[in-house]
């Protein structure tokens, strides 16, 4: 689609300029694919993302996201997409050992928040 041209400004990679030669217009595409090349740049880039997630308090969520999920054929694990408004459909593919953590967690939010409901 278009070529992003990337200029690192240091060795640490912790900055970048970056140029978008020949593009005029933007359509729903270039946008997407855009997003794409600028992860790219991010994942490469200093300080990396953390590996934990910041606060709950700190984060801004999205209400009720829509979700697909299926069985991974070959590793047992789980595909699992979620649709967020503005990065579009996010994959991930989550090990049969996360899967099963998460159902755990799961079950004890459920009790926790019957706990919480009198007479429920």
């Amino acid at each position: 689609m278009f070529q992003v041209e990337v200029q690192w400004l240091d060795e640490q990679k912790s900055g970048a300029k970056f140029a978008l030669p020949g593009r005029e217009e933007w359509k729903v595409e270039h946008i997407t694919a855009l997003m794409q090349v600028l992860g790219q740049i991010r994942e490469e880039m200093m300080p990396a993302v953390p590996e934990e997630p910041p606060q709950l308090q700190e984060a801004q969520f999205l209400h009720a996201p829509r979700y697909k999920t299926a069985l991974h054929e070959f590793s047992g694990g789980t595909l699992m997409q979620f649709r967020h408004p503005s990065l579009g459909w996010l994959p991930f593919l989550l090990p049969s050992v996360e899967r099963k953590k998460i159902e755990e967690y799961f079950a004890i939010q459920d009790v926790q928040w019957n706990e919480r409901r009198p007479g429920a």
